[in-house]
């Protein structure tokens, strides 16, 4: 995936703890399992939340192309952010995805 600058800033600022009314850090390519992210088609749109509840932010990144979301677990902490690698979104179903297109 390569996100835009504008995005990468946001992701970067969330992830070192700062907020909407603080100032953004400089774009960063985010990393996952050691490797830039890249979910290979279009535009990319990161979401930061806690998604299995352990009080660490996760990496949600829904894909332009087909729609498909990708989940980032963070093996790190809020304040240093280390993300595995990234796995299709299913909650025990098929694939999760988003109108895309």
């Amino acid at each position: 995936m390569r996100l835009s600058s504008a995005v990468l800033a946001a992701v970067a600022a969330l992830t070192a703890g700062a907020w909407a009314d603080e100032l953004f850090h400089p774009p960063v390519r985010i990393e996952a399992d050691g490797k830039p992210i890249d979910v290979e088609v279009g535009h990319a749109a990161p979401l930061l939340a806690d998604f299995d509840g352990d009080g660490v932010r996760d990496l949600l990144v829904g894909q332009f192309g087909g729609g498909k979301l990708w989940i980032f677990k963070n093996v790190g902490t809020n304040d240093a952010p280390r993300f595995g690698p990234g796995k299709l979104f299913k909650d025990g179903k098929p694939e999760g995805c988003v109108p895309a297109g």
